[in-house]
């Protein structure tokens, strides 16, 4: 197995079983939608402008609304969203984790 350090804390990609799991940090300056695009490059082994275009999938105005932490502070808990993009699942959380997963 063969797993590539990614730029979020605690986050884990598996170019072999094209798996990564990454954890969106809130308080950092990258967008949930940066997050996700640059783990489904990554994965892929492509450049971020080559990933499908998020917006055609989701709107990401509304998942980043959904999952952010409340009252800027209070993270959310409870709740996830799954969604294709490229050839990969994408499992977002309301705790921040997100889960990509080759499509089989």
């Amino acid at each position: 197995m063969t797993v590539t350090p990614h730029d979020h804390s605690q986050s884990r990609i598996d170019r072999d079983r094209e798996t990564a799991f990454v954890s969106h940090d809130w308080t950092g300056t990258d967008s949930l939608t940066n997050t996700i695009v640059s783990t489904v490059a990554e994965l892929s082994g492509i450049d971020p402008t080559e990933v499908d275009r998020l917006y055609d999938r989701i709107n990401p105005e509304s998942l980043e609304t959904l999952f952010q932490p409340t009252n800027g502070t209070a993270g959310r808990n409870t709740g996830q969203v799954s969604f294709q993009l490229d050839a990969y699942t994408v499992t977002v959380h309301a705790t921040g984790d997100i889960v990509v997963a080759r499509v089989t």
